[in-house]
Formats: C-alpha cells, structure tokens, sequence
C-alpha cells in the first residue's frame, strides 16, 4: 500500500470518529521543573485537596482550516494537573495527605495534619491557531487556579490566584506534505504542559515563601 492510499484511509478513519462525537484525546504529560530538586522541604504534614471540578477538567476544541482540515480534541488537563500537584507538594513538604474532601478539624487532629492545602480552578482558556501561510500552529493555555493555604485550625495562611500562560509551537512535516496533520492535527498538548509546568511550580515558590510563617502555626 503506497503512503497516499495509507493516508487517506487513514483520514477516513479519523473523520468517521469525529462523526461519531468522540474525538481526539491530546496525550498531555508535564513534567516538574527541575528546581524543585534543590528545594529543602517544609518538615511538616500538609493535606491536599484539589477541587473535583479542576481535577476532573477536560475541554473540548473544534478547529477546522484548509490545512488542518476538521479536527474534534479532548484536552484530559484536570487528571495530569492534580498529579503534579500533588508530586510537588511530595517534595515541598515533608509528608502528604492527599485529601478527597475538605476536612474538619476533627478530621485534621486525627490524621495529625499540620497545614491543608486547597486548589481549585479559576479559568482555563485554549487558544488555537493556524497560520496557513507559513504553515505553522500555535497552541495556547490560559490557565488559572486559586490557592489557599490553612492551618490546622482552618484559619487562612494565605489565598492566592495564580495565572500563567503556556505556549507551544508546531510546524509543518514537509516531508508528508501536511498529511500528518491532516490525520492527527497539529501539537497543541505541548501548550497545556507548558502552562500546568508553569503554575505548579509557582505554587510551588508561593508556598516556600511562606515557610517561616508555616513552620511557626
């Protein structure tokens, strides 16, 4: 089978499952900065909890261009966000709960939690974009969440919004001549990693600011 026939059956095949409503789930996979290495962790027992609604996030885009042609994408952002989070908060404090609901204090005394914190979404925003001129898509995630941070008696350490905006840039394979996009579309999940990256690890920096102030509560 020669790469043209391949590549329209393969283009079939993509357009039957956007028929069918379901879409192309964007593979995203953020990694954490590597100065969290250097980062000597708070010593005490932090609880997490991050709200369902940014845990469970997941944002659904249509695109259509002459190059592109019609693409359907599933952005799965809440599951690889919360797990990041939650690697982050492994290695800034020195013991992690991770929490399914907010706790009372009853419920804090008795897992002997020192400080709770909790995240939840405040926008997430993606932007895509083909520059068919110069064959080139651009990926971008507007990203937002809203911090808090509490003792152990529930009384507010801090609350913080944090945004920060992710970008990727993905240019054409000339080599298929804009087949594989045409079949896979353009990589915009380098976006969204790009954005998670970025605000985990300013969580990251806002709650190591404020050890001194942890430590003593």
């Amino acid at each position: 089978m020669n790469k043209k026939a391949l590549l329209i059956i393969l283009l079939f095949l993509f357009v039957a499952g956007c028929a069918n409503g379901r879409g192309m789930k964007v593979p995203i996979k953020p990694t954490l900065d590597k100065r969290l290495k250097e980062v000597q962790s708070i010593p005490i027992h932090g609880g997490i909890f991050i709200e369902p609604s940014l845990r469970h996030l997941s944002q659904e885009e249509w695109q259509t261009s002459m190059i592109v042609g019609i693409h359907h994408y599933v952005f799965p952002i809440g599951a690889p966000l919360a797990k990041n989070i939650e690697e982050m908060a492994r290695m800034v404090f020195s013991k992690v709960t991770v929490l399914n609901e907010l706790p009372s204090r009853e419920m804090i005394e008795k897992a002997g939690i020192e400080a709770v914190l909790t995240v939840q979404l405040k926008e997430s925003k993606l932007e895509l974009i083909v520059e068919e001129s110069v064959w080139r898509a651009i990926g971008k995630h507007y990203l937002a969440i809203q911090a808090s941070l509490l003792d152990k008696n529930l009384n507010k350490i801090f609350e913080d919004e944090l945004t920060v905006e992710g970008k990727n840039l993905d240019l054409i394979d000339y080599h298929t001549e804009g087949g594989w996009w045409k079949v896979a579309g353009p990589k915009y999940g380098p976006a969204v990693e790009d954005s998670i990256e970025k605000v985990v690890f300013k969580l990251a920096q806002r709650l190591i600011s404020y050890r001194g102030k942890i430590v003593n509560k």
